[in-house]
């Protein structure tokens, strides 16, 4: 064997791992002190080439837990985690997919619950939103790791607030992450949504909602804080069958039925798909009945956008940049990957404050380093 003392060996000598004896290097026998530092070096080496390619994956929206990879909101893998039942995020129900996601999704969704295909890493926990979303949570080879899915961190009357988990990379939804998007105060909304049904309450008021979630929302609403029960179209009458069998009471007169002939030969309430919902709609109803017809949409977009009704209100089932900030500072997350709408420009401007943030899929963006504060 060749030895060379250590003040003369050569840097290649201190990391045997790299150089085997077929490359014709000499060996070296280094002194135990400077082997342990190799095999420490290795061993860090090693884990970061571990966090850095978790990380990898997890920018093209996949997760991967004791070797099995996960698709995040997507149909992409053969285990899909499904944070919620809306339609944008629902692929994998579509596709022979094993799929995580909580009962009461799988029950919007029409399908019978299944067990978790994959270990205890994983946890899920409430993420606001609607009913059944749910936040992961995985213990992963580049540490603590969180998706969000949709969130909202304040209670609804359909489902509880979303709990704030530590971690060392988020996955956020960055639909209202940019300073314009400031929504105005739940309370205050709610407050002028009462005002408009009890001002109209001799007419005819036509709300317009999604289908799946905001409308089983305006329901309770129009339950608890109106004493209301409002027609509903059919197919958020199914969703609302489903939030009943989740355990969620809601009180409503399914459309086309014998009972909603009846309520419609006097004032009513009305939800309907929110696409549907405009003046036009309104006069053609008011001609109909012969009754005056006011209309309305429920979407935090009525903060930003502008829509053909009689009053929009910004009830939204989304975080807005306050509550995502309030997020991303409390997480204590190193490295922020933005997710579904608008996630480039979001990140990019976490990027412009200083926090370490790229969008999902664009993993090759420049960093910061550091978490900044900001005025939310």
């Amino acid at each position: 064997m060749t030895r060379i003392s250590p003040s003369r060996a050569p840097f290649y000598s201190f990391f045997p791992f790299f150089f085997p004896r077929s490359s014709g290097l000499p060996v070296v026998q280094a002194p135990l002190s400077v082997q342990k530092l190799a095999l420490c070096a290795h061993r860090s080496l090693s884990r970061k080439l571990l966090r850095q390619l978790a990380i990898s994956m997890l920018h093209q929206g996949k997760l991967t837990v004791d070797g099995i990879k996960i698709s995040l909101d997507d149909a992409s893998s053969d285990v899909c985690f499904v944070s919620h039942a809306h339609s944008d995020h629902t692929e994998a129900f579509g596709k022979k997919r094993s799929i995580i996601a909580s009962d009461e999704t799988f029950i919007i969704m029409g399908k019978q619950p299944q067990s978790h295909p994959v270990s205890s890493s994983i946890s899920l926990h409430p993420a606001g939103h609607m009913l059944g979303a749910r936040q992961l949570s995985a213990e992963t080879d580049g540490g603590k790791f969180v998706y969000t899915g949709d969130f909202a961190l304040h209670d609804s009357y359909t489902s509880k607030a979303a709990e704030i988990l530590a971690c060392d990379t988020l996955m956020i939804d960055s639909t209202y992450c940019l300073p314009s998007m400031r929504l105005p105060h739940r309370e205050k909304v709610l407050s002028n949504m009462r005002a408009f049904v009890k001002e109209n309450e001799r007419g005819i008021i036509v709300f317009g909602a999604y289908t799946r979630g905001k409308a089983q929302e305006l329901v309770k609403f129009l339950n608890t804080e109106c004493g209301i029960a409002p027609v509903v179209n059919a197919p958020a009458s199914r969703i609302c069958e489903a939030y009943e069998k989740c355990g969620m009471k809601l009180d409503y007169v399914p459309a086309g039925t014998p009972a909603s002939e009846e309520a419609m030969r006097h004032s009513f309430t009305a939800i309907m798909p929110s696409n549907m919902v405009n003046f036009q709609f309104g006069a053609n109803l008011s001609e109909a009945f012969g009754r005056e017809v006011k209309t309305s949409v429920a979407t935090g977009w009525a903060a930003v956008s502008r829509f053909p009704v009689d009053a929009p209100f910004a009830l939204s089932d989304h975080a807005d940049f306050r509550d995502t900030m309030r997020y991303i500072h409390g997480c204590g997350a190193k490295k922020v990957i933005c997710a579904n709408s608008g996630a480039v420009v979001a990140a990019a401007y976490l990027r412009s404050i200083g926090i370490n943030a790229s969008a999902k899929g664009k993993a090759s963006e420049p960093e910061q380093t550091t978490l900044a504060k900001c005025e939310c």
